[in-house]
């Protein structure tokens, strides 16, 4: 085998709370991700030289060793003391900086692929190792599913994926810093609104209405503080007919609606996609990353 091609699932976060700062400068989390149907296509090739190389024609996608594409190659590589050239292509449509961990899935996608084309043989557990060397949210996206996540986020428990919920995903083409948004969250201002374990009995009992109203994401104060045009736009967003519930992924600027079926999700897409950078419907996903 030459080639191989892996989708790299985007995520969701249904819940993300801040419980503190770490000495190493992270933060501990509490969140509950989910994949999503959208997704990039990663293509990994062998190739004769001892190169590896990144391909992408997003202009805002480094192909070089800042891309986590890469460094998952390199960590691989560098592990067993060389497997030969890489040549990776990725074909985005997880918009970039935008709280859907695109990158992450992209590394996720690497670390898979490159240990099934080279036949590297890495159990599942040793691949969710490589990747919390490289990312937070990289072991969840080789996971897949549901989870949640504790630590930096990437001590994972299984939770029952949901099955093809569908949702609305809206940008304003506005790119955050993951880093940004942590540094601008003020502690002693910040109150506990919701417990997690209320919206995790709800995803194991596949109760999307009780997952719509008790989604959760604490990082929306401080982005909607600098950004009010997010906190405007998800307002709108969470009165669409159908919509159970709407809320910020990630650290943003991404905003994603449950909605109560495919229709619902179709005709608040045609009410925003001449409004926003981005507007796409999806549905849940069982995996996070997916030879095909």
């Amino acid at each position: 085998m030459q080639k191989i091609r892996v989708r790299a699932h985007a995520k969701i976060n249904l819940y993300l709370d801040v419980i503190g700062k770490r000495e190493d400068g992270y933060h501990n989390l509490e969140t509950i991700f989910h994949s999503i149907g959208l997704h990039d296509d990663v293509i990994i090739c062998k190739q004769a030289t001892k190169d590896i190389t990144v391909h992408c024609e997003h202009p805002k996608v480094p192909c070089d060793s800042r891309n986590l594409a890469y460094r998952a190659a390199q960590l691989l590589s560098d592990t067993v003391g060389g497997i030969g050239g890489i040549a990776i292509d990725i074909h985005k449509r997880i918009p970039v900086a935008a709280g859907l961990a695109g990158g992450s899935a992209n590394a996720a996608a690497v670390l898979h692929g490159v240990n099934e084309l080279f036949d590297l043989d890495f159990t599942q557990e040793t691949l969710m190792r490589f990747g919390a060397q490289l990312g937070a949210d990289v072991p969840f996206c080789l996971y897949g599913g549901a989870a949640l996540g504790l630590g930096i986020g990437d001590q994972l428990t299984l939770l029952p994926a949901l099955g093809d919920v569908p949702l609305l995903l809206l940008n304003l083409g506005i790119e955050i810093s993951t880093a940004a948004a942590f540094k601008k969250l003020n502690f002693s201002l910040t109150t506990r609104e919701k417990e997690g374990i209320i919206i995790e009995t709800y995803i194991k009992k596949g109760d999307v209405v009780g997952i719509g109203k008790n989604l959760y994401n604490l990082l929306e104060v401080p982005v909607f503080s600098e950004y009010p045009e997010i906190a405007a736009l998800k307002t709108e967003l969470s009165m669409q007919a159908g919509c159970y519930g709407a809320l910020m992924s990630g650290s943003g600027a991404t905003l994603f609606a449950v909605m109560q079926d495919s229709d619902a999700a179709d005709r608040s897409e045609s009410h925003f996609k001449n409004r926003v950078s981005f507007c796409t419907t999806a549905v849940t996903s069982p995996v996070g990353v997916f030879v095909y």
